[in-house]
């Protein structure tokens, strides 16, 4: 049986880790002691450096930043990994980053795709996972995440391409997100209700109608910001796109200005809440502006 591991196991992680467990022994690593007790309740073997979990056929990294999965590519996957050991990573990174990593990998005579997720932590296992790398790697590991993590594995194109769909997808994310806020807000201020607006658009035929509205629009009327996506988090992807698209010489008209809103709601203190906490910071310029 082919021996996987996941190192890093938050709200991602986690989820794939212990949908893995539940079909194939499974080892685990993060630095976070609540993590590994979650992901050990799961049935993951959890282990006590990243550099066991490196020793697997198949390791999945879902790590939070850039400079996160360049450092475990480079001081531990290139010195650990079994020759023939695929490297699967979920994470949201930028293509160079990802280049960076295969490099370190393919060092070991192992392969590296970037490979991160279309889908919410709890949507683990209806998964489409964007995969970027050598065909028959991905052919190799599809069989074992199509039956545990993901509904899809699309191979997009060569290693950094899995990265730019996740990207592009997230600034998509953002501007919906922002414009939700903006829209609500300005509800609000004209005299109309927005949970009549809410409701009333959310059921509609309108083309304007999307899942990620029906999500938003409740936490925001609501005041609900429990965290299914970190604004932090968020920043960072749309950060990371806005410079994709600066590097390949595409204009980011709308792009610049998420990335803008994003920056400026973490800097007043909402990045740890949920991407809608941007409506804060449109609720907090309504308020500062001048009667």
């Amino acid at each position: 049986m082919t021996a996987v591991s996941v190192i890093g196991l938050g709200a991602m992680g986690g989820r794939a880790a212990a949908r893995l467990a539940a079909d194939h022994p499974t080892l685990g690593y993060d630095l976070s002691p609540a993590a590994r007790e979650a992901a050990a309740q799961q049935g993951v073997q959890i282990v006590d450096t990243p550099e066991q979990a490196a020793k697997a056929d198949v390791v999945l990294l879902s790590l939070p930043m850039p400079a996160d999965v360049v450092a475990v590519a480079e001081d531990v996957l290139a010195s650990h990994l079994g020759e023939g050991a695929v490297v699967v990573d979920l994470s949201t990174i930028d293509p160079a980053g990802a280049q960076t990593a295969a490099a370190a990998v393919a060092a070991r005579g192992a392969v590296y795709l970037d490979a991160p997720v279309l889908g919410r932590p709890a949507r683990c296992g209806a998964w489409t996972l964007t995969a970027g790398g050598d065909a028959a790697a991905v052919e190799r590991v599809r069989p074992l995440l199509e039956a545990t993590i993901a509904r899809a594995v699309v191979r997009v194109g060569d290693v950094g391409a899995g990265s730019v769909v996740k990207l592009l997808n997230n600034l998509m994310f953002g501007a919906i997100n922002a414009v939700t806020a903006e829209v609500l807000t300005i509800c609000r201020l004209a005299g109309v209700d927005p949970a009549l607006f809410a409701g009333t658009v959310a059921e509609s035929g309108a083309a304007t109608v999307s899942g990620l509205f029906r999500e938003l629009a409740p936490k925001i009327v609501e005041g609900d910001l429990t965290p299914a996506f970190a604004l932090d988090l968020l920043a960072k992807d749309n950060r990371l796109a806005v410079a994709l698209a600066g590097a390949s010489g595409a204009p980011t008209l709308i792009g610049s200005a998420v990335d803008q809103v994003n920056r400026l709601a973490v800097a007043r203190g909402y990045g740890a809440l949920d991407t809608a906490a941007v409506h804060r910071l449109y609720a907090d310029l309504s308020a500062d502006r001048p009667a």
